[in-house]
């Protein structure tokens, strides 16, 4: 079994989160894939602080698929500098482990 993982980027639309999120449920690089409003983002760029109303994507899959997840992302996201950051579960429930293991790309 591979380990589990949850990956999180952000989108400055829904429409963005969406079409990447049912782009990695399609190539079965994601189990599943949650889009919901961020909120207010504040950040560095370009030498000064932004602000953005954003849209975050989450993703449950597997380290094993992680790198063609972060190129694919990186491939497709409207962001010069995406967030793209993933996060080892704790613990869970082995039936939902299971069953996200069943649905990814073998």
């Amino acid at each position: 079994m591979g380990t589990p993982i949850l990956i999180t980027t952000t989108f400055e639309n829904e429409q963005d989160a969406e079409r990447l999120a049912r782009i990695l449920l399609e190539q079965r690089l994601a189990a599943c894939a949650r889009v919901s409003v961020a909120g207010k983002s504040m950040y560095w760029w370009q030498g000064r602080i932004s602000e953005a109303q954003e849209y975050e994507l989450t993703l449950k899959s597997t380290r094993e698929l992680y790198p063609e997840i972060e190129a694919l992302i990186q491939a497709e996201h409207p962001y010069q500098t995406p967030e793209i950051v993933a996060t080892a579960f704790v613990a869970g429930s082995a039936a939902y482990f299971a069953w996200l293991e069943e649905e990814l790309r073998q």
